[in-house]
């Protein structure tokens, strides 16, 4: 078979398992199966179960269920609410207090967890009713809380990051530490989007004073100390070389356990579910990867990878143009089709050819964490947008698509800053 018909065969009929809704390693496995059996017959079972043993029994891996179960303890031992009160209690008076607050709440979650659809939920259901009751617009607000889910993933620890790594044969560590500078830059641009459109537009915002005394702050940091340690358990240390990502995660999250226990919030029930709820996630992640890792080399076996790369090659694409056409796929992708399972569709596609081209793969990697990133918020089918709507009572898919977009159009910006300016996204992978 030539090698485009194969590789338009095995991707349409992925495609197709992916919009049919069978699950996405399942969807791997099958055709792994067909494609090693076509190439090298039963011998090929013998090859599939060496690849997933080598694509999962990595060192690579080893951070993403310490991550998983960091941010579980967090989420549901609900002491996220400590912090949140305190940083409430600093920023005051401010016109649209509420908006600052969860997104400066969300940043420091997200050094803690990573998790995009868990601050979707918690804002949902928690913030959001407040916001309302209080005259916030309700469209503002809902876009608030999505771009505060998506600087989860960004800022490290992330569990994408730690999947794009080892997909693409890059350090980790290298590319968790990079998702800091995207993950400030969007921050800020965030808040100011926000101090601005309430400035334009005074109703989207009450004006209320909220006065909280000298005592009351400086208890406040008393509060957030024990956040702090564990960011600096998380990311200082791995920042400073002293340890893996895979040693400061299990550090972090021996130290939500101690927190979590300090503020009287641990209980067996609490951690079995963190526990389980971890088994599930990873075991679910491994599988997919492990499906994946064998999809790459079944295209690499026959002939599709290396015809690939010398058709990009041929076409002699500047570094730069190579750059932004290999961006718009996922970006058009994210419109139909999950994060993961872009990862899996192009990475192993994509490796070879930011190799042969020589373009920086920290950069490269970075920009593609934060392209996934849009499309969990890009109508119709980014995961957070749903899970927001199954989390805040009253509100229609309608009413949080409108509310996406601003946020979408501030993260297309914010790539096009970070193509034409790269030190915006790798300032921190270079300095650490």
């Amino acid at each position: 078979m030539e090698w485009w018909l194969f590789l338009v065969f095995f991707f349409g009929s992925l495609l197709f398992f992916f919009t049919a809704g069978i699950p996405v390693a399942l969807s791997f496995m099958a055709l792994d199966i067909l494609g090693l059996y076509f190439l090298f017959g039963a011998k090929g079972m013998t090859m599939l179960t060496n690849s997933m043993m080598d694509s999962v029994a990595t060192f690579n891996l080893s951070p993403l269920p310490m991550f998983i179960f960091l941010g579980e303890l967090f989420f549901q031992s609900k002491v996220v609410d400590i912090a949140f009160e305190a940083i409430d209690r600093w920023i005051g008076s401010v016109r649209a207090r509420l908006h600052i607050v969860a997104l400066i709440f969300a940043s420091i979650y997200g050094a803690i967890s990573g998790s995009g659809m868990a601050m979707a939920a918690v804002m949902g259901a928690g913030l959001l009713p407040e916001m309302l009751k209080r005259g916030y617009d309700k469209k503002l607000s809902l876009g608030v809380i999505m771009g505060g889910a998506a600087l989860d993933p960004l800022i490290p620890p992330s569990a994408a990051a730690v999947i794009i790594a080892s997909l693409a044969n890059i350090s980790v560590a290298k590319l968790l530490i990079t998702g800091i500078g995207p993950g400030l830059f969007y921050a800020v641009m965030f808040v100011a989007y926000v101090l601005i459109i309430v400035k334009i537009k005074p109703n989207l915002a009450p004006a209320y004073v909220v006065k909280s005394t000298l005592k009351e702050k400086a208890f406040s940091i008393v509060q957030l100390i024990p956040f702090g340690v564990i960011i600096f358990l998380v990311l200082g240390i791995m920042m400073l070389g002293i340890a893996t990502p895979t040693e400061s995660a299990a550090i972090g999250a021996i130290a939500a356990l101690v927190f979590a226990a300090v503020m009287k919030r641990l209980t067996l029930k609490m951690v079995k579910s963190a526990l389980t709820t971890t088994v599930v996630v990873s075991a679910m992640m491994l599988f997919i990867i492990a499906g994946s890792k064998a999809f790459g080399q079944i295209l690499a076996m026959s002939g599709a990878t290396r015809n690939i790369v010398g058709f990009v090659s041929d076409l002699h694409l500047s570094p730069i143009m190579l750059f932004v056409v290999l961006q718009l796929i996922p970006m058009i992708l994210g419109f139909f089709i999950d994060r993961i399972s872009i990862f899996l569709l192009t990475i192993p596609l994509y490796a070879p050819m930011i190799e042969a081209a020589h373009i920086d793969p920290l950069w490269f990697w970075t920009l593609y964490l934060v392209n996934t990133v849009l499309g969990s918020i890009t109508p119709p089918l980014g995961i957070f947008l749903f899970t927001l709507k199954g989390a805040a009572k009253d509100t229609s898919l309608r009413e949080v698509y409108a509310a996406a977009w601003p946020f979408v159009i501030m993260i297309l910006i914010g790539m096009v800053l970070m193509t034409a300016f790269p030190p915006l996204a790798t300032w921190a992978g270079k300095v650490f």
